[in-house]
């Protein structure tokens, strides 16, 4: 009986020892053997792009990326995190290959570049057999699929954010031909000239906050169109806005021009009309 019981025993454990065995081989399967670096998404607090001579450098403030070069504004999360995935990639091997052998992949000079805080990711060629993308970082060579590439020479307005103001800025008070909208102490709006509702012009005072660019592009003066003076909770905006063949909202100051499509025009110089796609990109 106790002979039994003590084989009983040892059994169980065996069991048990392979069940944690399994489980261990299962974690590792589930995650690629050679990533491209230890860094984790959250650690990253500096990005610089090169591409074609042009240097982007963005910066991490506060848990917001900005961009800082060529020009100092907000950068778009999702855009920016979507670069940062590359972290994230792998593949079943890496090479250890002579510096001298990078002109083979197009790595030296290299097509692109991608630095993460000290991190240098050089970007080459694609594979004729797989149309994965070479790139070297850490003295090896990777191949990981190609959809990092596009996101990083696409250009820095690819990476703005295409939100006319900061997160977290509140609009208080706009300003346009006749018209004055304000916000009363008690958090509602109110015009003298306007007749709508004040929950009618808090939708109106949303579109401007919220509404989403399709594109934007550089401008330079003369600038036209309908000025616009909008005032945050942090600073007090001087805007354009027009009408062609699409709407734009122009931004003097960083020399930029937001493109929306003809429909908001409506509803961005008439507080009457305050249905509009705020997901339209």
């Amino acid at each position: 009986m106790f002979s039994s019981r003590i084989t009983l025993n040892i059994a169980l454990i065996l069991a048990l020892l392979g069940l944690v065995t399994l489980a261990a081989i299962t974690a590792r399967k589930d995650q690629p053997d050679n990533l491209l670096s230890s860094l984790k998404i959250n650690q990253v607090s500096s990005i610089k792009i090169i591409n074609n001579d042009i240097i982007t450098n963005l910066n991490k403030e506060n848990n917001i990326w900005r961009i800082q070069q060529p020009l100092n504004v907000e950068a778009d999360d999702f855009r920016v995190y979507a670069i940062l995935n590359i972290l994230k990639s792998g593949n079943e091997s890496s090479y250890t290959i002579d510096k001298a052998d990078l002109k083979k992949y197009s790595l030296d000079p290299a097509l692109a570049s991608l630095t993460l805080n000290q991190q240098e990711i050089l970007f080459g060629t694609t594979s004729a057999v797989n149309d994965k993308r070479y790139i070297y970082t850490n003295g090896k060579l990777f191949l990981i699929e190609d959809q990092f590439y596009p996101l990083i020479t696409a250009g820095y307005k690819n990476l703005m954010r295409r939100q006319l103001f900061p997160v977290n800025s509140i609009i208080n008070d706009i300003r346009f031909d006749n018209t004055h909208l304000y916000k009363k102490p008690n958090g509602s709006w109110t015009s003298k000239k306007q007749t709508e509702s004040s929950d009618d012009l808090k939708r109106y005072i949303d579109n401007w906050q919220h509404i989403q660019a399709y594109a934007v592009t550089k401008s330079s003066p003369p600038f036209t169109g309908t000025n616009i003076t909008i005032s945050t909770d942090t600073k007090t905006y001087h805007l354009l806005l027009t009408k062609s063949d699409n709407t734009s909202v122009i931004n003097p100051e960083l020399g930029l021009s937001y493109q929306f499509d003809l429909s908001a025009y409506e509803a961005l110089i008439n507080p009457g009309h305050f249905i509009i796609d705020t997901d339209k990109k």
